[in-house]
């Protein structure tokens, strides 16, 4: 009884045991590795994201991976050596799937003041200074999209890319009569590049829309069809004047695939809670916005951000409701199955102690007309055998107590029964049952 006590303790020990295991390891933060190019934007941005996530002990954390440029960042996680990548969605990598969108960058075609240019079919036969930020994709293919909307082939324009920090030199030395650059209005480099082309002639720059940007978005997806607000770049007067319309191209934290849902889920969740905390080190994150969840969006979303926007995420319950389950009936049965075990022990020792009880009685009543000293003999070892048995056996060790009273008392009554009706031979001077008795033991 003792024994499937303990083992009864044990298995629910070991069960308690593993479940407060699986809970730690479920609790226990989850490491993200995150592709970021060196040298942009970005890595404050993520930096300040994963910085925000750890004060805030949240359940996912980042680790900030450097890549070279954006092709290395996409090639690290197609290859699987990162989790997530920042990456714009004009060079995403294979099976990214969205998790939140951290900006638009938005395409500008700007060009000096006393310049004249002010569509874009005017820059026909221009010089075009494409602004090349550190590490970022090519700018040169958007430009050509945008120019092949409006039928000027790519051979009747004159393209030179430019440092951010070339763009004033090349401007006053009439290098290029446009600059085209991708960026974030208010944020980066953008006003300061504006900021170069109107210091350049003293004159407001002049800023060409992209009136076909919902056009160029029908065909190439990528490019999204936007908004410049007044003022954006500001000065004064303001730089632009009024609302320009133009194309996007956004900056997009992706993951792979394998990612599980519930830690998608959670990173959009963060990143989207946690936005104001993030924009105190870096504005940039006032731009951070969820993903697109149409099942037909150009970067579609991963399974974990939908279920999280849609509010459809299952919790720790929902997920593992069928674990407990099934863990309950198991726990169950093995109870169950310990009780029946335990019970047949309590009936096989209580048959024992029963039949040692009736076999001493049958010894006391026989012993009491014994006729021979050598059947008190055998008698007096049977009760000897009696006795070695239940100190032996551990189910009658670990009887009853009044199961043991009983037995006791029996093996008591067995020994005074033979002690008596000896001395009862002795005193009736019976020499033939002693010389029996001695014969016999001889």
């Amino acid at each position: 009884m003792l024994r499937t006590i303990l083992t009864v303790l044990t298995a629910s020990l070991v069960v308690i045991g593993g479940a407060a295991a699986a809970l730690y390891f479920y609790n226990r933060p989850t490491e993200l590795r995150v592709a970021v190019v060196q040298g942009a934007q970005d890595v404050r941005l993520m930096t300040a994201a994963a910085q925000a996530f750890a004060r805030q002990h949240e359940p996912v954390r980042l680790k900030i991976v450097p890549a070279g440029d954006a092709a290395a960042a996409a090639a690290s996680l197609e290859r699987g050596a990162v989790d997530l990548a920042v990456v714009r969605s004009d060079n995403l990598p294979v099976g990214a799937q969205a998790l939140v969108v951290l900006h638009r960058n938005a395409t500008l075609l700007v060009a000096p003041g006393d310049t004249g240019l002010s569509r874009v079919a005017d820059l026909r036969g221009k010089r075009i200074g494409v602004v090349q930020s550190v590490g970022a994709p090519s700018n040169k293919p958007l430009l050509e999209t945008i120019l092949e909307q409006y039928d000027i082939p790519q051979q009747s324009v004159d393209v030179a890319p430019l440092e951010p920090a070339e763009v004033k030199s090349a401007v006053e030395t009439r290098r290029v009569d446009a600059i085209f650059m991708v960026a974030v209005p208010q944020f980066g480099a953008a006003s300061d590049i504006v900021g170069q082309i109107a210091a350049a002639n003293g004159k407001a720059p002049a800023f060409i829309p992209i009136s076909e940007a919902k056009a160029i978005a029908k065909r190439f997806p990528a490019l999204e069809a936007a908004e410049v607000v007044r003022g954006a770049f500001g000065g004064d007067p303001p730089r632009p004047d009024e609302a320009l319309e133009s194309s996007t191209v956004a900056a997009l934290l992706v993951a792979r695939s394998s990612v599980a849902t519930g830690v998608a889920g959670e990173v959009t969740r963060q990143f989207l809670t946690h936005r104001p905390t993030i924009a105190i080190l870096a504005p940039l994150a006032n731009n951070i916005e969820a993903p697109s969840t149409d099942k037909g969006a150009v970067v579609p979303a991963h399974q974990g951000a939908i279920d999280f926007l849609d509010g459809t995420e299952r919790g720790f319950f929902d997920k593992y409701s069928d674990v407990f389950y099934l863990g309950a009936m198991l726990m169950s049965l093995v109870g169950s199955a310990a009780a029946a075990l335990a019970s047949r022990l309590n009936e096989r020792t209580h048959e024992r102690s029963e039949h040692l009880t009736e076999r001493l009685l049958e010894i006391l009543r026989a012993a009491r007309t014994a006729a021979t000293s050598a059947e008190l003999d055998g008698y007096e070892h049977e009760v000897d055998q009696v006795l070695v048995h239940s100190m032996a056996d551990v189910r009658l060790r670990n009887m009853a107590a009044s199961e043991l009273h009983m037995v006791a008392l029996a093996l008591d009554q067995a020994r005074l029964a033979i002690q008596g009706r000896r001395r009862a031979l002795l005193e009736s001077g019976d020499i033939r049952a002693f010389t029996g008795g001695i014969r016999a033991a001889e």
